[in-house]
């Protein structure tokens, strides 16, 4: 069943509120359809009135328009099973009829409709008992003769104001609940995905809200989905970078305190100063990392193809080997500086642990774009490509080739890929080595 509703109800907020308003129009339609078709077919055979007037007013002045010897034949002819027609040289006769309340008015309507005297109309309804009440009018031709008609005409008002009210008020309760229903039924993932928001303020690290309601509903909560993992994936990086911070500035810390307390800090300045500098190079590169999570620079739009090969030549000033391949001219709205470290990051590392860097760039579908980094180094192992992203975390063969690093280089710039809405990955290279792809949006978020 769900199935066929959603290849019948409309996906999104506008569709599914004019399918509301669609529908309550049908429903109202037929609700007054079977109430006047099905519940009360008598009217249905009821002349009203005004109706029956203007039909014997015509009749009568098309009768009376012919000559004498034509009226008896055309009467006839304009008879019908529910209203019957007859001329006569005189008066009729209405045995066993009555006259009512409602015969007395038809029978003044009848005579000023005509513009004739009322004692040239007489209105009488059918015996009693009878099922339907028929009323027998004979009304005086000028030019001579009298025409019959016997038909049935029904009230004025068919339903008292009680009965109006009730039907009224019944049809009101039946669209009003059948539109809450539906309003409901349509609002309520709204009101389940705008608790679940509320409750991220308190506990970030909340189940994913499930995809549910309009179309474009859906999209909103698969971006807050993306963007609790982002936080969530912020606050890890944080919390592990401080306790990182705090390990390992333990130790240059306590090798000073133990040259201070054991009277060695005179002859072994040097050694204090490199623990210094140590400490001051972990500083600098932690506040590099918070300056990339942070990213409060303003966006602009530039040349990627441009950003990308001053990347390449300032690594190879330092004597890095890097190969760029160029499509030519990219305009693209970013944080410039950001995305300049973040490329310059993983360039640097594949120049420094893969021995060569060779970067490409190409627009992908939608404008979004593309940029790889080979390298023809070890690479990374399956399981730890997800570990070097964390802060300080670096794999054995970095720590063989280099121990300069911290291991802030590939967190910066997942930050900064992130905070532009793009996807950073590492995957395996053709032949030997890593390849790192980054795609970027087309439209990275303000």
């Amino acid at each position: 069943m769900k199935r066929i509703a959603s290849h019948v109800v409309p996906s999104g907020f506008g569709g599914q509120v004019a399918a509301i308003v669609l529908l309550g129009f049908v429903l109202s339609q037929a609700f007054a359809g079977v109430l006047y078709m099905g519940l009360l077919p008598h009217w249905q055979r009821l002349l009203r009135p005004d109706a029956a007037i203007g039909k014997i007013e015509v009749i009568v002045r098309l009768i009376e328009s012919l000559p004498y010897a034509e009226r008896g034949r055309t009467a006839l002819l304009l008879g019908e099973r529910s209203f019957q027609v007859w001329f006569t040289a005189g008066p009729t006769r209405s045995d066993g009829a009555t006259v009512a309340r409602g015969d007395v008015d038809l029978q003044r309507q009848l005579a000023e409709k005509l513009d004739r005297p009322a004692t040239q109309v007489q209105v009488r309804s059918s015996a009693a008992g009878a099922e339907i009440d028929v009323k027998l009018i004979d009304i005086a031709l000028r030019g001579g003769g009298n025409l019959a008609i016997a038909t049935s005409v029904g009230q004025e008002h068919r339903l008292g104001f009680v009965e109006e009210a009730s039907f009224a008020v019944f049809l009101l309760l039946v669209l009003a609940g059948l539109g809450a229903w539906l309003t409901w039924t349509v609002n309520a993932p709204l009101m389940r995905f705008a608790r679940a928001a509320e409750r991220i303020g308190t506990d970030v690290n909340a189940p994913p809200f499930p995809e549910q309601g309009p179309s474009q509903l859906r999209r909103v909560i698969r971006a807050f989905n993306e963007m609790q993992q982002r936080l969530q994936r912020l606050l890890g990086d944080r919390t592990r970078m401080l306790a990182a911070i705090s390990h390992d500035l333990r130790t240059p810390l306590t090798r000073i305190r133990l040259r201070l307390e054991t009277g060695r800090a005179a002859g072994e300045i040097d050694k204090l100063v490199t623990d210094i500098e140590t400490m001051e190079a972990m500083l600098t590169s932690t506040l590099a990392f918070v300056r990339g999570v942070e990213a409060d620079e303003a966006s602009e739009a530039v040349d990627l193809d441009l950003l990308l090969q001053t990347v390449c030549d300032l690594i190879s000033d330092v004597g890095g080997s890097v190969s760029y391949d160029s499509p030519g001219r990219c305009r693209y709205p970013c944080r410039p500086q950001s995305l300049m470290r973040a490329f310059t990051n993983v360039v640097a590392n594949a120049a420094k642990y893969g021995e060569r860097a060779r970067v490409s760039l190409r627009p992908a579908a939608s404008g979004s774009f593309v940029v790889e980094i080979c390298d023809d180094g070890p690479g990374i192992p399956p399981a730890e490509r997800e570990k070097v992203f964390e802060p300080f975390y670096r794999t054995d063969s970095a720590l063989a080739a280099n121990s300069e690093g911290i291991g802030l280089g590939l967190s910066i710039a997942r930050s900064i890929v992130l905070a532009h809405g793009g996807m950073i990955e590492l995957l395996d290279a053709d032949g030997h080595g890593l390849r790192v792809r980054i795609t970027l949006p087309p439209v990275p978020p303000a």
